[in-house]
């Protein structure tokens, strides 16, 4: 799943407030497309969205993981979905167990196992997909912040594409340089990498991804599309927040844009080298999965 969004023009009690990006929220209801199974009443039952992030200032939303109670992971899975008055200790507990089953499946010496891995509990597509969008724009927030998860009753573990303001080298310290593997690094890829099956379907849907939505050409092609479909109102946003251009939000100074065409120049450079880069060198993260580097995790 990943969010409808579109570009449009605030006014705002006469004001115009410049160009925004109206972006679908996560969440479950009528008309929404992340269609989550509803509360089973009296059963402890649901489908729900959990967030990993720095939790939530509801304590009845913030569950205890595995991999927080092993200090795998130092940040907070919440839960997004159900709602606070529809939420019941019924459900959290049902919620608890589920994700403390995935987690300690994807940990355990079985983790590869078709009787008791992790394949059992996700599905296994959609977080291929997440690691590679995330893999290749060096997403900064990707698994660890901001990152969702949802699942529907009966049904498997699914990735959300969401959250991409720190991505394609937009981040404030220069750590996301395009000659790098990243998300291996993060909570449930650092087990999943460790299976060869796993690394596989990575990099052969990377390759077939190169030739269609994640071709430079499909790329380039959508950024031109979208800066034409914008037009004069880029030089309207700008009258308002042209000031930003003034600032040094990334360092080093350099790094900075001073322009809209610079930004565009940019990301494009980015999406070139970064493609090359992984290109030539995606077949490295299958070091992640080989015997010699995983005795200590193999059954």
């Amino acid at each position: 799943y990943a969010p409808n969004v579109r570009f449009c023009e605030v006014i705002l009690n006469g004001e115009y407030k410049g160009l925004y990006l109206m972006t679908e929220t996560l969440t479950n209801g009528e008309n929404c497309r992340l269609d989550i199974s509803e509360p089973i009443e009296g059963t402890g039952k649901t489908g729900y969205l959990l967030r990993l992030d720095r939790g939530s200032t509801e304590p009845i939303k913030n569950i205890e993981t595995f991999t927080n109670y092993a200090y795998r992971n130092l940040q907070v899975v919440d839960i997004k979905y159900p709602r606070s008055q529809s939420l019941t200790q019924e459900m959290v507990d049902e919620i608890v167990r589920e994700f403390s089953a995935f987690e300690k499946a994807l940990y355990s010496y079985d983790y590869d196992t078709l009787d008791y891995g992790y394949s059992h509990n996700i599905d296994v597509e959609s977080f291929v997909d997440y690691y590679i969008i995330n893999e290749f724009t060096t997403n900064y927030d990707a698994g660890w912040l901001s990152t969702y998860i949802y699942k529907d009753i009966g049904g498997k573990y699914r990735m959300v594409i969401w959250d991409f303001n720190s991505a394609c080298d937009n981040y404030r310290d220069p750590v996301t340089s395009p000659q790098h593997i990243e998300l291996q690094h993060n909570v449930w890829y650092f087990m999943l990498t460790k299976d060869e099956y796993f690394t596989d379907r990575i990099i052969r849907r990377y390759r077939a991804l190169r030739q269609t939505f994640l071709s430079e050409e499909y790329l380039y092609r959508y950024i031109d599309d979208t800066v034409a479909y914008l037009g004069d109102a880029v030089e309207r946003n700008f009258a308002v927040w042209g000031y930003t251009f003034d600032l040094d939000l990334r360092q080093p100074e350099e790094r900075n844009p001073r322009s809209f065409a610079e930004a565009i120049a940019q990301l494009k450079t980015f999406i070139q080298e970064r493609g090359q880069w992984l290109d030539d060198h995606i077949e490295i993260i299958r070091q992640y999965s080989h015997a010699s580097k995983n005795k200590k995790f193999n059954h």
